[in-house]
């Protein structure tokens, strides 16, 4: 191989060197970065959760779980970040297999998940069923839990018959709570209506089944609110009975009755099987959602593959030059001390 080749390759060399650091560099820092603030943001919301906590588990606590990954994240960052500056060998190894198991136990129990999904559902539920029993004592479940069955129009676990679970709910409370959901599980305004209709005008239940229909039950009050029996409820159709009013108490008595009795008034779907349903119908953002996950981690295991391979090229060359050097050292030694010889006694 020719000089300029020679030092064309070596060239390339130096800047791929360089190229895979910089990335390296920038792909640790950054996901330092967010660990750091995932493990800050964590940290203050438990600070917060235990000034109004009232349990003492912390089951299915986001601030728990943020921790947690804040910790793991801030630390392996840290591990590639002092590995990248350093060019060391063991600690560039250890973040590449940090990060490949870390990569292989997320795809292994997303294959276990699968594979035995019914157990994994009844996990999930039997989950639930316990977050539900302490529903009123850990705020943090509560607004998930709230927020879920708002989102996705769901109501309990496996169905709306887990709230039985909660000592409040349970149909053998005292409380007005007894035997009923809470007022997230309700369809908006059809509750209202429904008691309405059942309580003032029966009759209507018997037309066109406006009681299962909100808007045919307005249409309904509306048309005939000069009705004798409408008049007794004039609240029935005053103010246009807008859709966007919520009865608190439209849950009442709910669990011990058939799904078909209240389907009109809660949503009677468990929320395990609602959110599932929405992910395998959105499967563009599940399919995000899983690259968001693994590609970053796959990128690392990449990256740090790759930048172990030049830092081992560049340490074997620099070995191979210094070896050079001292051969030709050694060998060139001899003829100055001959030439020194003969320069002391000219011929």
């Amino acid at each position: 191989m020719a000089a300029g080749d020679a030092d064309e390759v070596r060239y390339c060399g130096r800047l791929s060197y360089l190229c895979l650091k910089l990335t390296l560099i920038t792909y640790s820092t950054t996901f330092w970065v967010i660990g750091a603030l995932v493990l800050a943001v964590g940290i203050y919301a438990e600070v917060e959760r235990q000034k109004y906590k009232t349990l003492e588990s912390a089951f299915l606590a986001p601030a728990i779980i943020l921790i947690i990954l804040g910790i793991i994240m801030f630390f392996v960052s840290f591990v590639g970040v002092l590995a990248s500056l350093r060019d060391n060998l063991c600690l560039l190894q250890a973040f590449m297999y940090i990060l490949g198991i870390c990569l292989l136990i997320e795809l292994t129990g997303g294959v276990v998940a699968l594979t035995f999904r019914h157990q994994t559902i009844n996990f999930l539920n039997d989950n639930i069923r316990r977050g539900i029993e302490n529903y009123y004592d850990d705020l943090d479940f509560k607004n998930i839990m709230d927020s879920v069955q708002k989102r996705f129009k769901c109501c309990g676990g496996e169905d709306y018959k887990d709230w039985s679970q909660n000592v409040y709910h349970s149909c053998a409370a005292p409380g007005p709570l007894a035997c009923g959901v809470p007022y997230t599980c309700c369809i908006a305004n059809k509750g209202l209506l429904l008691q309405l209709c059942q309580e003032a005008w029966a009759p209507i239940a018997s037309v066109g089944g406006a009681c299962s229909d909100a808007h045919q039950l307005l249409h309904e009050l509306k048309t005939k609110k000069n009705d004798p029996v409408i008049q007794k409820k004039p609240e029935m159709w005053a103010n246009d009975l807008r859709t966007d009013i919520i009865n608190t108490m439209c849950g009442y008595k709910t669990i011990d009755k058939e799904r078909f009795s209240v389907q009109h008034v809660i949503y009677v779907r468990g929320c395990t099987s609602a959110v599932l349903n929405w992910f395998l119908d959105n499967y563009s953002i599940m399919a995000g959602v899983l690259l968001g996950i693994l590609l970053p981690q796959f990128l690392g295991v990449l990256l740090s593959l790759l930048y172990i391979t030049r830092v081992e090229d560049i340490i074997t060359e620099h070995k191979l030059s210094e070896r050079l050097f001292e051969e030709a050292r050694q060998r060139s030694a001899p003829e100055f001390a001959g030439a020194g010889c003969c320069m002391c006694y000219p011929g």
